[in-house]
């Protein structure tokens, strides 16, 4: 949720409020316009959905794949001017390593962190590689670029055993087989998981007159159910709606859709209307939406079936979070009670809302104590004033194994460390690090396969095969007959690259390459009538493993291999202590850790000593830009306008000036190493900017028209 980043925005709070002024002016000018909606009012599910699609369809301006990256420095663009990425940034809001928007674009990446690229949430394969949906930016997000790659074109889903994790937890695996789907599928964070079902919601409305044709498409077939209405499989709307309610709209997304709005002139309407998903695939059907709310009572949030998860929480302390209330309508007042076996471990901030309050809105806080060890669970209901009751689900997990506890006391130089007892510990040893990210692992070859002599012996096949019809190449299949190659055995017990070189046979422009790895599914590539080299990351397997390849028989379906190669791959992480660490810190419960690098990440674990437990799970947090009242620069520096930029008087020696636009990217730094008190900056355009002085880690903001 939006509010778990609070704690990321207020480390960098200054800075944040200063663009604040700049941020709110700007969003201002991009909110919904006035009637934008109107249209869809009083309809129902199809025509609801067909209503809108021609509402965010009208008008629309196409900016081009390669204008993505315009977009989004401001549409993904972090209060510290990085990019914000979903595949990178953890729950706390930190990440291992933040990408700037000019110079970290992909190229080529070796392990995560090295570069961003455009990520199609709904798959460019599935779309048919065609314009304008592959440059919509309302589903293209920055994303790291090796992350992408491993996400590869598998479907947003949940999964039950990670075959790979990611730096902030997003995990690839085999699907949870409850949802209805066993393939293999990608799972974001749950910070972020509404925010993707929001964004294949407004792919199956905006482009509703195509998506029927795509499902066919690579591995599309997977979530689309091959009409325009409902659009995507029961499975995969079943858990969109699920992820939509779960993680509801955050100011992030609110930001996103403005600023996506004023490049492309339309908007996102479930991030606008979230509620619009359960009136199109969810519990609504059949009712009239109105933008307002319907004449008749109802509540808006929370959404019934939702469920506030409290995560591990240490034996006898305690948690809070809140919720939002809102209601349209109503005929009375609220009551709201807990229910349930565990109702006595949670408590709610009031038990009752006016009418007034409901229909206002109201942040309800709901505290869980981890008054026993295990997991708690209860119903928090709300009903009265003429609404049909509503419950939303409450769990949290306490646990009495040790813990360590998130940092406290967080400044630009240090933190308080802080865990919990562990029985018998005759004391506790406490490391902090960082982490060293080396570049990847020597590769090494697995297999190299040309087909310079047809098929090898090696190899295995079944149906229609021919390898020397066409010298270097393998065809697959016939007009009668599927046609499969398996490689031999190949370890696969750590993640593999496959790169394939392949092409259509003759003129079968329907042609496609299906590769599955032991007899899971790993994707379907359509090919064309060029030679093209495909690269594949297929995830972690068993150390007997094989690779195949195979065509559906058929007219216009045939496929040539012309070479396989299969390498290892991997980054190599190696955590770094800091100086003096790991360090005994004696029998206490925190620990102040100082002398730390400013706007760095860091990662601490704690051991105890003199019993048996295990080391704790690793803690990460981000040391604040600067410290906020007690570090602010007092200068009285002062600049004005000349002929082709500003000039700057009375500055503080060996400073360093950064000049920042109205969207908090940095476009000059100087610094001044002698006692130089003045300094001339060309400008370029007239607009609005940021002046920041830094000098000893003491910061100064001040606002520059030019």
């Amino acid at each position: 949720m939006y509010l778990k980043f609070i704690s990321f925005f207020m480390q960098n709070k200054s800075i944040f409020s200063l663009l604040l002024f700049i941020s709110v002016s700007f969003f201002l000018q991009a909110q919904i316009p006035s009637g934008y909606y109107t249209a869809a009012e009083g309809k129902t599910d199809a025509a609801l959905k067909s209503q809108l699609s021609s509402i965010i369809s009208a008008g629309y301006d196409d900016n081009g794949y390669d204008g993505l990256y315009d977009i989004y420095r401001t549409s993904d663009n972090l209060p510290s001017g990085k990019v914000w990425d979903m595949y990178s940034m953890k729950a706390d809001g930190t990440a291992s390593y933040y990408f700037s928007h000019e110079s970290d674009k992909c190229g080529s990446y070796s392990g995560e962190g090295s570069c961003y690229n455009r990520e199609h949430t709904f798959c460019d394969s599935w779309l048919g590689n065609a314009s304008p949906q592959r440059s919509d930016a309302h589903h293209l997000i920055p994303t790291d670029g090796y992350v992408n790659n491993r996400r590869s074109s598998f479907p947003h889903g949940k999964v039950s055993s990670a075959s790979w994790t990611s730096t902030n937890g997003s995990k690839l695996g085999n699907s949870d087989a409850s949802t209805g789907y066993s393939g293999t599928v990608f799972e974001p964070i749950d910070e972020f998981k509404g925010d993707f079902a929001r964004m294949y919601f407004y792919v199956a409305t905006r482009y509703e007159s195509k998506i029927a044709g795509w499902a066919n498409n690579g591995s599309a077939g997977a979530i689309l159910a091959g009409n325009s209405f409902p659009a995507y499989k029961t499975w995969f709307y079943t858990l969109m709606l699920q992820w939509n309610n779960l993680d509801p709209v955050s100011q992030k997304e609110i930001n996103r859709n403005n600023a996506i709005a004023t490049f492309q002139k339309n908007r996102n309407p479930f991030i606008d209307y979230p509620e619009l998903a359960n009136y199109i695939w969810g519990d609504r059907k059949g009712q009239q939406w109105y933008i307002n709310g319907s004449t008749n009572p109802n509540l808006t949030s929370p959404l019934s079936g939702s469920v506030v998860n409290f995560g591990k929480v240490a034996y006898l302390q305690s948690a809070s979070t809140t919720i939002q209330v809102k209601a349209n309508d109503l005929t009375g007042d609220l009551t709201l009670a807990l229910g349930g076996n565990n109702a006595s471990n949670f408590s709610i901030s009031t038990t009752s809302l006016t009418k007034n309050q409901a229909e206002q809105g109201y942040t309800l806080t709901i505290t869980y104590y981890g008054n026993s060890v295990g997991i708690q669970n209860a119903t928090l209901t709300i009903s009265g004033g003429g609404i049909a009751a509503t419950q939303v689900g409450l769990t949290a997990e306490s646990t009495d194994d040790f813990m360590a506890l998130p940092a406290s006391n967080i400044t630009s130089t240090g933190f308080d460390a802080n865990w919990t007892t562990s029985a018998n510990a005759t004391g506790y040893t406490l490391d902090v690090f960082t982490i060293l990210n080396s570049g990847t692992s020597q590769s090494q070859t697995l297999l190299d396969e040309a087909f310079t002599s047809g098929l090898p012996s090696s190899w295995t096949s079944s149906g229609y095969i021919n390898g020397t019809e066409l010298a270097g190449f393998v065809r697959l299949a016939s007009n009668g007959s599927n046609g499969v190659i398996t490689t031999p055995a190949i370890n696969l017990s750590t993640p593999v690259t496959l790169i394939v070189k392949a092409k259509q046979y003759v003129n079968d422009a329907a042609g496609k390459l299906i590769i599955k790895a032991n007899s899971d599914s790993i994707t379907s590539i359509l090919t064309t009538n060029t030679s093209v080299d495909y690269t594949i990351e297929i995830p972690q397997k068993t150390a007997a493993s094989t690779i195949s390849f195979s065509a559906t028989g058929g007219s216009g379906k045939r496929v040539y291999i012309d070479h396989v190669k299969v390498s290892t791959q991997g980054i190599t992480q190696t955590p770094v202590s800091v100086s003096g660490f790991p360090m005994f810190v004696g029998n206490m419960l925190t620990y102040n850790v100082t002398g730390l690098e400013s706007d760095s990440t860091y990662h601490y674990t704690v051991k105890p000593e003199g019993n048996s437990a295990a080391i704790s799970d690793k803690i990460s947090l981000r040391t604040l830009l600067y410290d906020s009242l007690n570090d602010k620069l007092e200068t009285d520096f002062f600049w004005y306008t000349i002929k082709d930029g500003i000039s700057i008087k009375k500055l503080p020696v060996n400073c360093t000036i950064a000049l920042f636009d109205a969207y908090g990217r940095k476009l000059k730094t100087f610094e001044t190493k002698t006692l130089t008190s003045e300094i001339n900056i060309s400008m370029e355009n007239h607009g609005v900017y940021l002046l920041q002085i830094v000098q000893n880690q003491k910061m100064k903001f001040v606002k520059v028209v030019y």
